[in-house]
């Protein structure tokens, strides 16, 4: 630890001296001032420049998929730089624990992604690849580098042990919020229809009006529907706070097997009939188990990565200007 503390100081020491050689240089080294100004980050050795940033921002936004306002490119380019400057720390341990991917390995991550995205044809592939914004070669160096940083990350991190008792606490206290079930409701229909012209509405409205008053004193819904020339429909399983108010209302004060109606709705009108009634529940723990358990890990992996970062910027030379981004989304600055 103290050989790590000497090796920080030595590097800030030499990034002081040539911050002052670069100030006392004067009008004269301009230019050469200009390079020190276009350094965003700089962790160790590693350098992150505006041309890095502006290269890497366009990159990612190609795969959004959506245009982005001024507020969201903002927050989404600030966030480019963060990763980036995390990206480097994690890099610089690996070269610390001289950490490698060997090409066999990234040739069979490109293979599996290929195959995922069926771009098993070169000539696909290639296209894909032009969509993206990257060249093979560049795609292989951006999988490469991703996959040296999770093994720098998995040889620091220690896997997290989950009880059965901590995913059941977690299954109670977001009981409410994820695991709830709507009440439903299972209806049947029978839809009369109205010609296009509305001519037979008032005639079409009197049949209905006559089918459910038999319906409600015994009759056979699909001996009904048969005699008017149309088919009892399964609606299925709605949830009630999915149903027009006037249906809602009357489900609500309805037992299996009722019916009611006509509705008029779009085109004719609809009887309908209560098959069945679900109340609100939840789903069961044993179906969203593993699910929590995955949840809690993920959430353990990002807290211990954060950290891990943290330590290591204490350890580090680590020097950034995050508000070079905003200039270069201003465009007052280039690289």
């Amino acid at each position: 630890m103290a050989a790590t503390r000497r090796r920080t100081m030595l590097r800030r020491i030499a990034w002081m001296m040539m911050a002052v050689v670069m100030i006392t240089l004067g009008s004269a080294q301009a230019g050469q001032r200009r390079v020190v100004e276009a350094i965003m980050a700089r962790v160790n050795d590693r350098i992150i420049t505006v041309a890095d940033f502006k290269k890497r921002l366009q990159q990612d936004l190609s795969q959004q998929g959506r245009q982005l306002d001024n507020e969201q490119l903002k927050r989404f380019a600030h966030k480019t730089f963060n990763t980036m400057v995390t990206e480097a720390i994690l890099m610089e341990r690996a070269k610390e624990k001289k950490l490698t991917v060997d090409d066999a390995d990234v040739n069979k991550a490109i293979a599996a992604l290929r195959k995922d995205n069926h771009l098993t044809d070169d000539d696909a592939f290639k296209k894909a690849l032009a969509q993206a914004g990257l060249t093979e070669a560049q795609l292989r160096a951006r999988y490469r580098k991703q996959m040296l940083l999770q093994r720098v990350t998995q040889s620091e991190i220690k896997p997290a042990e989950i009880t059965e008792q901590e995913i059941h606490d977690e299954y109670e206290k977001q009981k409410d919020t994820h695991f709830k079930t709507p009440a439903k409701v299972h209806l049947e229909q029978v839809f009369l229809p109205v010609a296009e012209d509305g001519k037979d509405q008032d005639a079409v409205q009197a049949r209905a009006l006559g089918m459910v008053s038999r319906l409600e004193n015994g009759a056979d819904m699909q001996a009904e529907a048969t005699l008017a020339g149309v088919k009892v429909q399964d609606l299925g399983e709605i949830p009630v706070s999915d149903l027009r108010e006037d249906i809602a209302k009357a489900v609500a004060k309805m037992k299996p097997g009722d019916v009611a109606g006509p509705f008029s709705t779009a085109g004719g009108y609809q009887i309908i009939r209560l098959v069945a009634r679900k109340d609100t529940g939840y789903i069961p723990f044993d179906k969203v188990k593993e699910q929590i358990r995955r949840n809690i890990s993920e959430e353990r992996f990002r807290e211990q990565s954060e950290g891990l970062v943290n330590r290591l910027k204490k350890e580090y030379l680590v020097e950034t200007h995050p508000e070079m981004v905003d200039e270069v989304l201003e465009g007052t600055i280039g690289g």
